[in-house]
């Protein structure tokens, strides 16, 4: 069995299903935006003169104000809504403990030279790479 934390809950399977169909309008509209899409025709300067122009300038607005709302809409609809109580309050306190925690070991440790993940610098080696090659 898989630990509590890896086993699939019973939203699951809606979440797969609904990562699929925003990942569907999500390469959908990059597709469309590709290749069906152009610059909007403008009645004020020459650009976007072709039946691409025309056909992005005619469909602007069902895109602006239904395609892409209802997209969004959807996307966000499992957004959490309303009161989180303490929640952010307490997750901010446990977080800012442990990075203080875990920042103090660090520079306490870089302190006494004993820290060996840090590696030479990127410059250094640039610098060292290119007197090699000279």
């Amino acid at each position: 069995r898989a630990p509590p934390g890896l086993r699939p809950c019973r939203s699951h399977p809606k979440r797969i299903v609904r990562t699929t169909i925003i990942q569907f309008l999500s390469r959908l509209a990059s597709d469309l935006i590709i290749n069906a899409f152009d610059t909007p025709w403008s009645p004020h300067d020459q650009k976007g003169t072709n039946w691409k122009s025309y056909l992005t300038f005619a469909w602007k607005p069902l895109l602006q104000y239904v395609i892409f709302p209802a997209q969004f809409a959807y996307l966000y609809s499992y957004h959490p809504s309303g009161s989180m109580g303490d929640l952010p309050a307490e997750l901010d306190a446990k977080w800012k403990k442990k990075h203080f925690e875990d920042s103090e070991r660090a520079f306490a440790s870089a302190g006494t030279g004993k820290n060996t993940d840090i590696g030479e610098s990127f410059l250094n080696a640039a610098v060292k790479k290119e007197e090699v090659a000279a």
